[in-house]
């Protein structure tokens, strides 16, 4: 990491005198009425041991500071947080819904806030570590709650017993729930009980899609968990969350990054060295093959409207951008940016098991050391289930083939098979429907829940012919990485 050399302060005269200055949103959202101060001052120190820990970045949201050699900090601000980017080397401190601390909610009827964060030193190495990202839970019932905690947050232990990992963290991808704020606290349950420390996204059934800004859309969310944008260290790795739902009116949003964000963004890699291979989390994907292999969906929902802003400040490193919201698997690397998104854990939205990909309902699971490596953990499942296998005549375009979906594929992935012992190729890939999606979506009722929920065409699809029906088959597939998983067919 680098570290900055100079701390930025705005002048408290330039902020206090001239201009009319909004109230912060939080404050409305919360009492609807006109607080003391539209400024107020923060000092605040951030520690551990008692002694101060200094360049940590501490942000407002809109301006990052450093703090000093005594781990002090200083500066005016109309916005409603103040919050800091853990450094590597401290423990995460968990609030009591099972997220991480990492803020505090300002005051504004007092002129003064003083803020004081504790950290703890970790005392496990951080150089390896692990994280799981969790995509849309999208609790909407009751049921669906308990399904989620019973079944969803059972794998998480299991998955974390095996990893063995002091420093595993998890991050919720947004849609945490659906449209039921309610619900919040049933997500926060299941969380506690993985006994994971979480960070979260912001997702668009996070919000409240009646509010008359995008800025007051964010309180039902913001009030449980802070920021919706923020950053944070562990070992050589740098991780940010991004907010990027933007709210527009009349229920309608779009994925977008305001510039104050971006200016943001801008400011947090300033301590970052080029060439680094960092991470960010963030919704809706910045781009998406969903649009161009299912014509009809709005692509404005699907992806990302200013995601070339986004590409030029991560221009000169490494980035995996991490996602959400599509409820279906997939990975794309295009020069620097590598962008997994990553199926629900709720599949199609707790109709079925999987995704309309055919993706099972499951999470990513990450390992950080020298570099980023991966896999897709289904729900129920071992860690070798990593593709599904359908016989010939099960795909209705493809009669005389066996069919693959590998859901966590990208190009760097072999897919063959061997016929009586001897290898006979790679398997062709096709842009089409999982067969399994097709049976369980496509032939439903108009009354049944979430009846719009239909198959959509994905392309890790691959396909082969066998010489003879009668052979004894081998399906291979290797991921990037070289782990090879196996499945023998008689």
């Amino acid at each position: 990491m680098k570290s900055i050399s100079r701390r930025r302060f705005i002048q408290n005269s330039a902020l206090l005198t001239g201009g009319i200055y909004s109230l912060p949103y939080l404050a409305i959202a919360e009492k609807k009425e006109k607080h003391k101060f539209n400024f107020t001052q923060v000092k605040g120190r951030i520690s551990a041991n008692g002694t101060g820990i200094p360049q940590v970045s501490i942000s407002d949201g809109e301006y990052i500071y450093q703090s000093d050699q005594e781990g002090k900090f200083e500066f005016s601000t109309d916005q409603p947080f103040v919050f800091f980017s853990y450094p590597a080397g401290y423990q995460l401190n968990v609030l009591k819904n099972g997220s991480v601390d990492f803020f505090k909610k300002l005051d504004y009827e007092k002129k003064l806030n003083l803020v004081e964060f504790f950290l703890v030193p970790n005392p496990y190495p951080e150089e390896e570590h692990h994280f799981i990202s969790l995509a849309d839970p999208q609790l909407q019932t009751d049921e669906e709650a308990n399904s989620f905690i019973r079944e969803s947050c059972t794998d998480l232990i299991k998955t974390k017993n095996l990893l063995n990992d002091p420093n595993l963290f998890g991050v919720g991808l947004g849609d945490l729930v659906f449209d039921q704020f309610d619900l919040f606290e049933q997500y926060n349950k299941g969380i506690q009980s993985t006994g994971i420390p979480f960070f979260q996204v912001l997702g668009n059934h996070d919000i409240d899609l009646l509010a008359r800004s995008n800025e007051f859309s964010q309180y039902p969310f913001t009030n449980h968990y802070g920021p919706s944008y923020y950053s944070f260290n562990r070992g050589q790795r740098h991780y940010i969350v991004l907010s990027d739902v933007y709210l527009l009116g009349d229920k309608q949003y779009v994925g977008y990054l305001n510039e104050t964000q971006l200016k943001w963004l801008e400011q947090d890699l300033e301590s970052v060295d080029e060439g680094s291979e960092l991470i960010v989390f963030l919704h809706i994907p910045s781009y998406s093959k969903v649009v161009e292999n299912n014509p009809g969906r709005d692509k404005n929902k699907e992806s990302l409207i200013n995601r070339d802003a986004l590409y030029e400040i991560l221009k000169n490193y490494k980035a995996h951008l991490i996602s959400g919201h599509v409820h279906w698997n997939e990975n794309i690397l295009k020069e620097n940016i590598f962008e997994h998104n990553t199926a629900a854990i709720s599949g199609a939205w707790w109709v079925a098991d999987i995704c309309y990909d055919g993706t099972p309902r499951g999470y990513g699971v990450y390992k950080s050391i020298n570099e980023l490596s991966w896999y897709y953990q289904s729900i129920g499942k071992e860690k070798s289930f990593q593709f599904r296998i359908y016989l010939p005549g099960q795909h209705p375009d493809f009669l005389e083939e066996y069919c693959i979906n590998v859901w966590n594929w990208d190009p760097s992935w072999k897919i063959r098979w061997k016929e009586d012992g001897l290898y006979q190729g790679e398997a062709r890939r096709e842009t089409s429907y999982d067969p399994f999606a097709i049976q369980t979506f496509n032939q439903r009722s108009s009354d049944s829940k979430h009846s719009w929920i239909n198959a959509q065409r994905t392309d890790h699809l691959f396909f082969f012919k066998p010489n003879s029906l009668n052979s004894k088959l081998e399906i291979e597939v290797i991921d990037r990485f070289g782990n090879i998983y196996t499945e023998k067919l008689e």
